[in-house]
């Protein structure tokens, strides 16, 4: 059967959207994803009779396959997109980060305030340009698939073009709580991976009373201002593989109960490397019940 091109482009887009939210094969040479290996792994499972090729057919059902598990990316499902424009003082504060961010918004909710969740991304993040190149990707994705559904909240996307900066993000929420009067302050939840993770723990420890909590993945913790974040629920994770980070989450753990807290917990993925780990991090069983569950401490 003759493959149209934009099917092809189509089975391309799906292939990829579906390795960026599943573990993939790693590379035995670097520890990198192995691409090729992986598209040849999704084409194998979908190719049903065999013949090497992906019929507009079979192109439907992996389609509708992906949907059942993780929803339609292109439509964000009960949330609508805003684009926030950030006053002067904000973009005064650093000159790396974006003007504007991307607002999910849900469409259908309960009474009264909801949470927020931010997310920060990592360091391949600093390279794209502008916001809208993160519509729909694989974080957003996570939050909104149909399994999640049960859980609503405003989800904010900022983009920075180098490392997160904590007064600046401060001023950022500052300005997002001050023009949307439905979010619960006391349930602000922050999430980041790689350089996301790093900018995650920094800010929550220059500003631990700002969260209710924060899921920090694949980062090395800096140790030095533990105190303030000793009653801050915090849940970490790590491969085993991912080098001088793999060390440093036990520590942190090991350190803040030192302290006296109950309130932190980690997950190590065994094998996992810096690549493998954010899908496994977003498939932690749970994760999303531990974090709504959480308010500030008053």
């Amino acid at each position: 059967m003759r493959i149209l091109t934009a099917t092809l482009r189509a089975v391309v887009a799906v292939a990829l959207v579906v390795l960026t939210v599943r573990p993939g094969v790693a590379n035995e040479q670097d520890g990198k994803p192995d691409r090729a290996a992986m598209r040849a792994k999704m084409l194998k499972r979908v190719d049903t009779n065999g013949d090497g090729k992906m019929s507009e057919d079979e192109l439907a059902k992996a389609r509708a396959e992906f949907a059942k598990r993780y929803g339609d990316f292109r439509k964000p499902a009960n949330h609508r997109l805003e684009v926030v424009t950030f006053p002067q003082e904000v973009q005064d504060a650093d000159s790396n980060m974006d003007k504007e961010a991307l607002l999910y918004c849900p469409i259908e909710k309960p009474e009264g305030k909801i949470p927020l969740i931010v997310l920060l991304h990592g360091a391949g993040g600093t390279k794209k340009e502008g916001i809208s190149s993160f519509k729909g990707n694989r974080d957003v994705r996570w939050v909104m698939t149909p399994a999640n559904s049960k859980y609503v909240a405003k989800i904010l996307v900022p983009h920075s073009r180098s490392l997160w900066d904590p007064a600046s993000l401060n001023k950022m929420l500052d300005h997002l709580l001050s023009t949307n009067s439905d979010i619960d302050e006391d349930r602000v939840y922050c999430i980041g991976y790689s350089m996301g993770g790093k900018g995650t723990w920094e800010w929550a420890m220059s500003s631990p009373k700002r969260f209710a909590a924060i899921i920090p993945v694949a980062f090395i913790a800096d140790l030095s201002k533990l105190k303030g974040m000793v009653d801050l629920p915090i849940w970490a994770m790590v491969g085993t593989a991912d080098r001088r980070r793999a060390g440093s989450i036990p520590a942190m753990e090991k350190a803040l109960k030192e302290l006296g807290s109950t309130a932190v917990r980690t997950t190590i993925f065994e094998g996992a490397n810096h690549g493998t780990t954010a899908a496994k991090a977003w498939a932690e069983e749970g994760l999303l019940d531990w974090l709504f569950v959480q308010s500030r401490k008053k």
